[in-house]
Order: structure tokens, then sequence, then C-alpha cells
């Protein structure tokens, strides 16, 4: 373990008293949302003041099912490590901050331990999804309609959670810092279907700064919609393969195609009759700025390749908003820059 600092992070008493409800109401029980659900309305009666638990993330260890892990924000954010003493110490994260042993009502000790959590802290986050909660790795998006966020991860979440409450629909997906992305996930307890992507930039027909970008579930690359464009993304797509395959990741992932220009239905259908042919068909194109009038035509090709259409919103009316939902039948990906375009996005897609 780390020393201890001359001032902790959050109040020992206060994280014993954390632990003591959960060790109260979920011990012997499966961990589900309603036990989640349940504890987080307990919570408030603790009147916590240093902390700031986020019982959704509530995960217990795979091995020691009398160790738990929560994400909280005390002075900073943090994962906290709770196990009766009698317990193995975690094998999964080592030298956490010891916060403190205190012993419970019922006599038996427990053992409080903290570890840096924050959107920063990449590999700590890294290390939960993969040894602790793999529901929280974002997945390709399949047959999903999704809305794309770039930023402000945390409400991006609190949007899609109150989509999905109020119509049913799961449109979450993200752009931009993978494992920033991950990590409000795991604090919001989104173990539902969400996307990650990466904009790839081509240059001289290889994606640049890749390093670290291995683990997203889509990659956006911009291209022309010629023959040389083609050429560019297939090389980027065995790029991404290998990258993938040399960290060991076998989980599946979407790849976007976003037109450099606008695409015609014509010219949509020929890159895609194209790309067919080289056997590399990708499960997302962005056709650009499109006609109104070409929208049912662009459906149809998309359709037809089973591919779904990406679009950006550029502040266009709700009956734009509308057309494409319509036309598109309630399969493609918007992309947005905020929470607020989001809610708006969903509203008119409905």
């Amino acid at each position: 373990m780390t020393p201890v600092p001359l001032e902790l992070p959050l109040r020992p008493a206060e994280a014993a008293d954390l632990a003591n409800l959960i060790f109260d109401h979920a011990e012997g029980k499966t961990l589900s949302d309603e036990v989640r659900n349940r504890l987080a309305a307990r919570t408030a009666a603790l009147k916590l003041q240093t902390l700031s638990p986020f019982l959704g993330s509530l995960e217990r260890d795979p091995v020691h099912h009398s160790v738990y892990y929560l994400a909280v924000d005390g002075s900073e954010p943090l994962l906290l490590h709770l196990a009766l003493a009698a317990a193995p110490t975690s094998s999964i994260y080592y030298k956490p901050l010891l916060i403190g042993r205190m012993r419970r009502p019922n006599g038996s000790e427990i053992v409080i331990n903290a570890i840096p959590f924050g959107p920063g802290a990449r590999q700590n986050v890294e290390t939960f999804a993969a040894r602790i909660g793999s529901a929280f790795y974002p997945q390709p998006q399949g047959a999903r309609t999704t809305i794309t966020i770039g930023e402000d991860y945390p409400a991006a979440f609190d949007t899609f959670r109150a989509i999905q409450k109020r119509t049913g629909k799961n449109f979450a997906a993200f752009s931009g810092d993978y494992h920033a992305a991950m990590w409000a996930a795991i604090r919001a307890g989104w173990r539902s279907a969400y996307t990650v992507a990466a904009d790839l930039t081509i240059e001289g027909g290889t994606a640049i700064n890749l390093g670290g970008q291995e683990g997203f579930s889509r990659y956006s690359i911009v291209i022309p919609p010629t023959t040389a464009g083609f050429n560019g993304a297939e090389r980027v797509y065995q790029q991404i393969r290998n990258a993938r395959a040399g960290m060991k990741i076998s989980r599946g992932f979407d790849l976007e195609l976003d037109a450099a220009s606008p695409m015609t239905p014509p010219l949509l259908r020929s890159a895609l009759e194209d790309l067919k042919e080289r056997g590399h068909m990708p499960q997302l194109v962005c056709p650009g700025p499109v006609a109104e009038e070409d929208l049912d035509a662009l459906a149809a090709t998309a359709q037809h390749f089973q591919i779904t259409l990406s679009f950006h919103y550029r502040g266009e009316p709700a009956e734009t908003v509308r057309a494409v939902a319509k036309a598109m039948a309630g399969r493609l990906n918007y992309r947005v820059r905020n929470a607020a375009e989001a809610e708006f996005v969903a509203e008119h897609l409905l």
C-alpha cells in the first residue's frame, strides 16, 4: 500500500458508513440494478459530506465475493476497494491508498482502500473493465440507431438515460476520448450497449496517431469517394486489425467511411459495390450533406448493402431531422456536439 498522506481525500468514518451499508444490503445477494438502486436511495440518509458515491458502478470482485469496488468523488475521483479484513489483498490494483481499518457493528473488521479513478487514470479505468466489469466495454453499433456525442460524457450519459427511461430507446454513442467515455459509463452504471468512435486522419494511406486507440468500437475515416480513397481505407482497416491483434483485443469494431465531399445516391451505390468486391464493406457511411430529395434513394442503397448512414447535425430544423429519420426507417447515426443537441435530435428521431 502507498504511505498514508497527512490529509486523506475523504473522511474514513464516512467511507466506513458507506461500506457498512453495502455489506448490510449486498452480502449474500445477487448484485443487481435493483440492489444498487436500493443502496443509492439509502445512501441519501447518510448525509455524506466528503464523498459522493456512484452506486450504479458497484461491482463485486470476480473471485472474492466479499470484496466490492465503487466509484466515488472525494477531493478527487476515486475507486474504493471495500473488503472484509479476512479477504485476501486485492491482486487487481497494486499499492492502493489505505483509508482505514474499521470494525463493523457486528464485530467483523473491514479494510477500505482508494485508487485514483479520474478520466485521466487510463490504466486504472482499463483494468476495471478488463478485470472487474467487462459489461462497461464499448461495443460495435450493430443495427442500433445512435446519436454520437463528442464532449462532456457524464452529462451525455445522463441525457441518454433520461431518453431511454422516457422512450425505451438506447441511442448511446460517443467520439473522442475512449477511456474518459468508459470512465463515465462506469460511474453512470451504464451496462447497456454504447459505442465509442475514433476519428482517424489519413496521411499517405496510413492512419496516424493510432497508438492508444486500439480499444475503440468504431473507427471513422475521412476519405474521398474515389478508388484512391478506397485503397487508403482498405490499408487503414488492415492496420487497425493488426494493431488490435497485437494488443490481444478480440472485441469486434465498426468501420465508418466519412466522405470528404457530398455523395449522390449513384455515387454511394458505386462506392459500396467497389468496397463489397474488395471484401471490406464498412458498417457505416457518412455521405456528407445531402439534398432532401435524395434521402429515399440513399436509404434504399444503404438497406440493400445493410449498412448504416451517418449524418452530422449542423443546426438543421426539426423538420429536416424528422425527414432523415423517416427515410432511414430508424437505422442511422447522428453526430452532435453536446448533450443539448442530442436531446433535440432524439426528440425528432422518434
